[in-house]
């Protein structure tokens, strides 16, 4: 118990143990689980799993850290948020309750009692908690639980006196507050660190009084000497951590042989004159003691989990971040036309990117893949999660004016995301086949060619994709060795515009009036990737060609080093990307994983050489 410290007229608590915060959390968290919580009023197992496992949380939360003896096991609270979540959904699953075969008779019940054995009141009142009692339907037995949450588990080849002690205590107690004679106690212990072989993390030792009367015999010889020794009598009181260890031990105390009169008169009636021919007898004569030790073998139904299905998105994502010790509050939620954004605060100390390995297990109870995670959301102290919408909507393009500030897509919060595409100064488009790569292309070119002052290059391979502009652009052309022939001429086009800046005294395309912007859109980059020149040719306009008015955009479905090199990635500094077949090629084109997850049909990520952000759009239904 933690000592009060006064200074000043001021009470201060000494700082409990952080175990001991753990644990009372956990008790916490049972109490309620079990029913026993007076203001929460529970309707079915999840809601009792849900319910009581925030309240536990809640505790460690709201937790004064002054207040808290952290150790090196448990350094900080938010590592004992961690062990909290794991040893309480460990304990609920292990022990898998089941509340229809059983009848509770109580739960976290502080009792206090004057008990009377064999007809005399013991004199000093017994009190304690029962962490749980309940009666066995089918046989009528009333059973004591006992949680015990531990680093470690008791040694189960010695006899733990303190828990025989307890044993005796609590069937006093619960016998006096229910009239019903307990059969058993049963202390369940669980690890708040996962095992290394991979067994239950908890573990149940039981005792059966009527298998075990010495348990009697140690709480009547240790409360008697308590009482004497409150009374002022010269008496001895044993250390339970040094002494009740083994079972010899145990008997001696039990049998009086610290006392030289009581060892004398044992000694002769049983016929022997040293203590160890005496102990010798008592242990043969106890054996029944020794299933004290023997883990119980129970056999589990099935894993008691908590039931998702009937909680809202950000409940969802808000419990199984608290089953990883990971402490949100739920903000609000953002409805976009691909995905709806949840937003949530999180606790102090908690680390980012802590937050992204846990994706998939948000995805598992959300029941949607793609689900990506912001930590933080840009510009703000919130983490995000974006879900996926089951019924998608598809924004209209919104027709650009005649500037060069083209339209790219609709994020999540409803806002129309546009840039000048001149600032790009290049861009790499990639996206496998459905991805929405072909429709935002033609977005661009739409917007683009409608605009004065402006000369459009469509290149296309595949021969399909661009021909309906044959006749609406400067040039369009199909053929590979045509392509590769008009890009060196492009890069002799490029030489000759500087050397006219250069004359006229200016130093840019912005200062010339007469000189018209070009933009080169090419189509299955890869293709014309293997055929040699032409991946030379693109490196030099892309490395020159912005300030003569010369800008590229690519678009490619294979994502390999070999068609996406270093240069390229350098000189293309803005990037739409749709969904990719692998991670690998995400992390190809963005340096990290996520366009594997996108949905297709236009659903996009988006970075500027002035904003590394990985912006999540919608594209254009035209």
């Amino acid at each position: 118990m933690a000592k009060v410290i006064y200074i000043n007229g001021d009470s201060l608590n000494n700082p409990t143990s952080a175990s001991g915060v753990l644990g009372q959390a956990l008790h916490q968290a049972m109490k309620v689980y079990f029913g026993g919580g007076k203001d929460v009023a529970i309707m079915d197992e999840a809601d009792a799993i849900k319910t009581g496992f925030e309240t536990g949380f809640e505790y460690i939360k709201s937790y004064v850290e002054a207040f808290i003896d952290y150790t090196a096991t448990i350094p900080t609270k938010e590592k004992m948020q961690e062990k909290y979540a794991f040893t309480f959904h460990e304990y609920i699953k292990d022990i898998a309750f089941d509340f229809s075969k059983v009848d509770l008779l109580l739960v976290e019940k502080k009792m206090e009692h004057k008990v009377s054995v064999e007809g005399k009141i013991l004199p000093i009142p017994l009190k304690g908690y029962a962490d749980l009692v309940f009666r066995i339907r089918e046989n009528k037995r009333v059973i004591i639980w006992d949680h015990k949450f531990t680093g470690k588990y008791s040694d189960e080849e010695a006899i733990d006196g303190g828990k025989l002690v307890q044993a005796a205590f609590m069937f006093l107690l619960v016998y006096s507050e229910t009239g019903e004679k307990p059969y058993s106690i049963i202390f369940n212990e669980c690890k708040n660190s996962k095992n290394k072989d991979g067994s239950k993390q908890t573990k149940p030792y039981e005792i059966v009084y009527e298998e075990n009367p010495l348990i009697f015999e140690l709480f009547y010889r240790l409360y008697g000497d308590i009482t004497d020794a409150l009374l002022g009598k010269q008496v001895y009181i044993p250390n339970f951590a040094s002494m009740f260890d083994k079972e010899v031990s145990i008997l001696a105390y039990i049998h009086r042989l610290d006392i030289e009169e009581e060892k004398a008169r044992k000694f002769k009636e049983a016929k022997i004159d040293n203590i160890t021919d005496f102990l010798k007898q008592k242990v043969q004569s106890t054996g029944a003691m020794k299933k004290y030790f023997e883990t119980v073998n129970r056999k589990f139904i099935s894993a008691t989990t908590l039931n998702y299905k009937d909680m809202k998105i950000e409940d969802q994502i808000r419990m199984k971040l608290m089953q990883f010790g990971i402490a949100v509050d739920f903000e609000d939620k953002i409805v976009g036309h691909s995905v709806e954004l949840y937003r949530f605060t999180p606790s102090v100390g908690l680390k980012m990117s802590k937050i992204e390995g846990y994706v998939k297990d948000i995805e598992q109870v959300v029941e949607m893949s793609g689900v990506r995670v912001l930590a933080p959301i840009p510009n703000s102290g919130m983490i995000g999660f974006e879900v996926p919408k089951k019924d998608r909507t598809f924004p209209a393009l919104i027709p650009s004016k005649d500037n060069f500030e083209i339209n790219i897509g609709v994020d999540v919060m409803g806002n129309n995301i546009s840039m000048d595409i001149r600032e790009a100064p290049h861009m790499l488009v990639a996206g496998s086949s459905g991805s929405g790569k072909s429709v935002f292309l033609h977005s661009i070119i739409n917007q683009l060619k409608n605009l004065s002052n402006v000369e459009l290059y469509l290149f296309d391979p595949k021969q399909v994709e661009f021909s309906r502009y044959a006749n609406e652009v400067e040039k369009y052309l199909d053929d590979t060795k045509e392509i590769s022939d008009a890009l060196k001429n492009l890069v002799e086009d490029m030489e000759k515009r500087y050397t006219k800046i250069k004359k006229a005294g200016a130093r840019s395309i912005v200062d010339m009036k007469n000189m018209p912007y070009k933009f080169i859109i090419i189509d299955e980059y890869a293709d014309l990737v293997m055929r040699g020149q032409t991946e030379r040719n693109i490196q030099l306009l892309a490395q020159k060609g912005r300030a003569c008015g010369i800008h590229i955009i690519i678009a490619t479905q294979r994502a390999s080093t070999k068609i996406i090199s270093g240069d390229t990635k350098v000189n293309f500094p803005s990037k739409v990307v749709f969904r990719m077949s692998k991670s690998i090629d995400s992390r190809i084109m963005l340096d990290e994983d996520g366009a594997e997850k996108l949905l297709g049909k236009g659903d996009m990520i988006f970075t500027t050489a002035t904003d590394s952000t990985l912006k999540r759009l919608q594209g254009y239904n035209i």
